[in-house]
């Protein structure tokens, strides 16, 4: 009797052995299904889930869900902090992490997140049950090693399609970047017509509708440096998605180039785009055309594009956007429009920032390679003789007179402006006067020793290194 109980042990082992190895062949040939499907991050999700039976997520690195298999619209998210420990914690460890109600598994390739596999377990199934004889649950056919093999080889499996894409996606990319190069050239206007046709019929082959309203943006993060670790392409269509904006992009030394599509808040039910995207902004509109500050700004609306990009980089960049074209051959313009709204807000005191090229203003005439030449020559011959005085004594002779006449020559706005008492403004003027010979009260001469101080900001040899002349 006792060995037929041994023998009926031994049996009822073998059973759920063979069950378990049943159970995980099935669950292999899903996953093998999921990857043929049209969105394998959701098939993947749903074969985990009817396996444990528990809510299941796919993130990208970016933190953004990628596919969900269960009924619960509250799903908790992980945040930025925990990611990025999760991350760093994941490089060390082979398997999932807990994390709170979360078990995560970490989808890599030599080291870059590629994505997340998120489980939530709030009932803590997935702990060991045996708190003495945690070995227990590892044996094989138990329902956690089951559990955790399951989680591991759909890592694997979400692993593989994400590289797969990824290197789609970057093949992609150089074909994007080789057809930005060709759409920022001028079209020869005895072939216009069908090199027109090539340009759209390329673009159209990528998923791009090159016709139609674009604007091209000129983009360059604070310091020139793009954040370690990601990819430039990634950043900006992480950016993109923010704005639901389709745009074709490429790299140009650290300064990005996209040629873009409105983002979607900005076309109207037919399609056409709307302001701001194909009008300029109001006269009346704060910032509009303004020239007579440090910081030459585009109306409150475009803040919004703006900030995308300063999410996606952790820090505010330098924007340089081009004027509203509806043809794919005036792209070069807008580009080139780009790069002179760029020049201008690179050079201020403070880089970060978006401008538009129909708020350039006065820039507009000097922020070309032949406007910036010539600046540097009319600078020298109105405020030469103050420059010097200012490097010599290190003075500020120059930010001050571009203060006063900003303000119209009135006296206490201009020292309110420069945080200085009255009569120590005077003192200043008074040797600006002294200095340059110029008489401040002359409206000619008042008129060109304001355009001076604005071209210092892009004067090539550059007048004032390292800042431009207003300082706040």
């Amino acid at each position: 009797m006792e060995d037929d109980g041994e023998d009926q042990s031994e049996e009822d082992v073998r059973r759920e052995v063979e069950a378990a190895l049943a159970r995980e062949y099935r669950f292999q040939e899903q996953l093998s299904r999921a990857l043929t499907a049209d969105v394998p991050e959701q098939g993947i999700a749903e074969v985990l889930h009817d396996h444990l039976d528990l809510d299941v997520a796919v993130e990208d690195p970016f933190g953004r869900l990628l596919a969900r298999a269960d009924g619960d619209a509250t799903h908790p998210r992980l945040t930025r902090s925990q990611r990025d420990h999760l991350v760093d914690a994941a490089r060390r460890v082979a398997g999932p992490l807990r994390v709170k109600d979360l078990l995560v598994s970490v989808a890599a390739s030599h080291g870059t997140l590629l994505g997340l596999l998120v489980v939530h377990d709030p009932d803590r199934t997935l702990e060991p049950a045996h708190k003495k004889a945690p070995e227990l649950d590892a044996q094989p056919g138990s329902p956690r090693a089951g559990a955790l093999h399951a989680i591991g080889l759909a890592t694997g499996a979400l692993t593989l399609h994400l590289l797969h894409r990824r290197n789609l996606a970057r093949t992609e990319l150089r074909l994007r970047h080789d057809l930005v190069e060709t759409v920022l050239l001028e079209c020869e206007q005895d072939d216009l017509e069908a090199e027109v046709e090539r340009r759209v019929g390329r673009a159209s082959a990528l998923d791009h509708d090159l016709t139609g309203p674009h604007r091209v943006l000129a983009l360059r993060p604070r310091h020139g440096r793009w954040p370690d670790g990601s990819a430039v392409g990634d950043l900006m269509e992480h950016a993109a998605r923010i704005l639901d904006m389709a745009f074709l992009g490429t790299l140009r030394g650290q300064t990005a180039i996209l040629v873009c599509r409105p983002p979607a808040a900005w076309l109207d039910d037919s399609g056409t785009a709307i302001a701001p995207w194909a009008h300029r902004p109001t006269t009346g509109s704060p910032g509009a055309g303004r020239t007579g500050s440090d910081e030459p700004r585009s109306g409150p609306a475009w803040q919004v594009l703006h900030d995308a990009f300063t999410e996606v980089l952790q820090d505010a960049p330098a924007i340089g956007v081009g004027s509203f074209v509806d043809r794919p051959e005036h792209l070069p313009r807008s580009y080139r429009e780009a790069m002179q709204a760029l020049t201008v807000r690179s050079r201020q005191t403070d880089t970060r920032g978006l401008i538009t090229f129909e708020d350039l203003g006065l820039y507009r005439l000097l922020a070309t390679p032949e406007g910036r030449r010539g600046a540097g020559a009319f600078v020298e011959d109105w405020l030469g003789s103050l420059l010097a005085y200012d490097a010599e004594r290190q003075a500020d002779l120059v930010h001050t007179l571009g203060i006063y006449l900003d303000q119209g020559g009135n006296y206490d706005a201009a020292a309110a402006a420069l945080h200085i008492h009255r009569s120590t403004l005077r003192y200043r003027l008074q040797r600006i006067r002294e200095l340059s010979g110029h008489d401040l009260a002359d409206t000619d001469t008042r008129l060109n020793l304001h355009v001076a101080v604005r071209a210092a900001v892009v004067a090539e040899p550059a007048v004032l290194p390292g800042r431009g002349p207003l300082v706040p």
